[in-house]
């Protein structure tokens, strides 16, 4: 069999070569002199916005198209540079009594932005024929600004050179001593010089330069302080901007120990979290896109929709019910549901043919969703149980009170329901994947690559929409492994993995604990009293944010006053939903309180799990629920 063309299968920034074909623009970045910081999660667009408004990408699109390459110079806003934190080299730049690691570090950022113009300006040249003279002139200048013996006339030399001293950056941290005729150079004044020269060198005055910082949260608290000291001075022709992870700034200091940064007074902040609203059609748009690129590359039929909708559908509960309508015998409510209604009957004064024929009605013969709301509205007794004859009647009549009934308790009910027919819960359909990838375009596409790829190992040909139950195992893969990856997050991966283990599982059990599901549905976030919590754990928490295991969101539905302590709701990334089998939906939230916060963040499964202990045993939350030997190699599901 022919392998099929997978259109999602590069999802990451650095698998694509010609980004701008896949990039879909959104407002934000504009040609304003103010300094950006833009801040999302993983795989939420960060280093494809900064790269795709780069010079590398802009020169790419413009040759493309045919258009003159001078355009670059004068038909855009700015021009800009690209930088990338290559972390393992500046996380080295430390220890040793080293005293200079600073000047060391503003010489090496330096010489990798001077590169990107150093290549700009060979590309330009292949063009516009720029004048030799000042190509020599304005080689000999910088370089003699890194190194004052140094007799380097071209660009090409030039570059050479560049990586010589990055070498002799290299040695210096490796612990040789940098050769005396090597200088240390002001990133700020040596860039800022840099984009003026550049201006006289093509004739173009007044350009604007924007200088793009990516994955600012790896750089070390000093080197931070550095780039916001970039950012507070930023000044034409030259803006400093900057990408990182929610809570990537350690610090909002600057080399001056009287200066901070602060929003909006220095900086913009950008963030890529896409409003709810919008982000259905941001993602639609994307893989238009890349179904579109698939088709001119004669890799996908013409005739195939480029609406990806088509291919997912949206989630239809009555679907998920067939599926466990075909082991209804098998549903232990069926038979507690007969034997109230025969208690519940003998109370009220019914006949025994009239107790016959409810229990036909209400059980046997109702759908399976309803037959289990029915017993979820009859099993206890409170100020809130209809009669028999109330629930009987207005079944019978599907009137308002019963449409509210089943309104309330629906969603709620397919969790038991699957539980009790050891079914794994399903997820399928254009709206829980825009759920699940919880506005991450990344997620998005990971979880339609799957999709596609077990179709396509199943025969698909773009002629008709995906099984549900391809989908279903597909977003199961996707959390697996996600949830998989959270070990390896830095520097606090065990402790989140266990953390969000038995969250999930605290939140499992909340889903399908027949006492709380339909009164409480759909738990998948908490809140606790923030002002309260030790710093160790405030960290843990910014890591978990940062990382995107948790997001954070404005606090809703306060029950206290204005002055009330819990400020932000967290939310379980719902990529982890399927992996827990849990609902997507942001329904109800759990108090959590700094105890049991602490132990789940604990790092160790045991006290973890004593944690989860604590939760349910806890007076506030119900009775106690026994552990079932749970752990953090058990698969949840059903397995608490």
């Amino acid at each position: 069999m022919v392998e099929q063309y997978n259109p999602f299968k590069e999802n990451r920034t650095e698998q694509m070569r010609d980004l701008w074909k896949y990039y879909v623009p959104f407002s934000g970045l504009d040609g304003a002199g103010k300094p950006l910081v833009v801040e999302g999660g993983r795989g939420s667009g960060k280093t494809m916005l900064f790269q795709c408004n780069s010079w590398r990408q802009i020169m790419l699109q413009i040759k493309k198209n045919g258009d003159l390459v001078t355009d670059i110079l004068d038909k855009k806003e700015f021009i800009g540079i690209y930088y990338r934190v290559d972390t393992t080299f500046v996380a080295s730049m430390r220890e040793r009594e080293e005293q200079n690691w600073s000047a060391i570090f503003e010489t090496y950022l330096s010489i990798c932005l001077l590169k990107e113009f150093l290549d700009l300006i060979s590309a330009l040249n292949e063009n516009m024929d720029l004048d030799a003279e000042k190509i020599s002139e304005f080689s000999q200048t910088f370089s003699k600004k890194l190194c004052p013996q140094s007799s380097v006339d071209s660009i090409n030399l030039f570059k050479i050179a560049c990586d010589e001293y990055l070498d002799a950056i290299e040695n210096k941290i490796n612990g040789s001593n940098i050769d005396s005729k090597f200088r240390y150079v002001k990133t700020n004044r040596f860039v800022t010089d840099l984009c003026v020269a550049f201006g006289n060198l093509v004739g173009r005055e007044n350009l604007l330069f924007k200088i793009f910082i990516d994955e600012y949260e790896t750089l070390q608290e000093y080197q931070q302080k550095i780039i916001n000291t970039f950012i507070k001075h930023s000044s034409l022709p030259v803006v400093f901007n900057i990408g990182m992870r929610p809570k990537g700034m350690k610090t909002s200091g600057t080399i001056s120990e009287t200066e901070t940064i602060e929003a909006p007074h220095d900086y913009e902040v950008l963030p890529l979290g896409f409003d709810e609203k919008d982000y259905p059609k941001i993602v639609k748009d994307i893989c238009q896109k890349r179904i579109v690129l698939g088709k001119e590359q004669g890799r996908i039929p013409a005739e195939a929709s480029e609406d990806i909708e088509y291919y997912l559908g949206n989630y239809s509960l009555e679907y998920e019910l067939n599926e466990i309508e075909q082991v209804k015998m098998e549903l232990s409510h069926l038979d507690k549901l007969r034997e109230l209604i025969k208690e519940r009957g003998t109370e009220e004064g019914l006949t025994e043919t009239e107790i016959i024929d409810y229990s036909e009605k209400l059980c046997d013969d109702a759908p399976i969703l309803n037959s289990r709301i029915h017993y979820a509205l009859l099993c206890k007794k409170t100020q809130y149980t209809p009669k028999l004859t109330q629930l009987y009647d207005s079944y019978e009549k599907n009137d308002e009170r019963y449409a509210d009934w089943m309104h309330n308790r629906k969603n709620g009910a397919i969790f038991l329901l699957c539980k009790e027919s050891k079914r794994e819960k399903m997820y399928y359909g254009f709206d829980v994947y825009t759920a699940l990838s919880s506005n991450i375009v990344r997620y998005f596409l990971e979880l339609c690559e799957h999709a596609f790829k077990i179709a396509f190992l199943n025969g698909y040909s773009w002629d008709k929409p995906i099984p549900e139950k391809m989908q279903s195992e597909a977003a199961r893969y996707v959390s697996d492994y996600k949830v998989d990856d959270i070990a390896g997050y830095e520097p606090f991966g065990k402790e989140l993995r266990i953390f969000v283990q038995y969250l999930g599982q605290i939140f499992y059990k909340l889903h399908t604990d027949e006492e709380n599901t339909l009164g409480e549905p759909e738990p998948n976030h908490f809140y606790t009293k923030d002002l309260s919590l030790p710093p160790e754990i405030k960290n843990l928490i910014a890591s978990a944010v940062m990382w995107n295991v948790l997001q954070e969101g404005e606090t809703t539905k306060k029950k206290q006053s204005k002055l009330s302590p819990e400020t932000v709701d967290y939310y379980l990334n719902k990529i982890y939903v399927p992996y827990f089998g849990i609902s997507y939906r942001s329904q109800r939230k759990i108090f959590l309180d700094v105890n049991i916060l602490e132990n789940l963040f604990s790092g160790e499964d045991s006290v973890a799990k004593k944690g989860w202990r604590n939760y349910f045993q806890s007076s506030k939350n119900g009775t106690a629920l026994s552990l079932d030997q749970i752990s953090l190699f058990d698969n949840c599901g059903g397995n608490i």
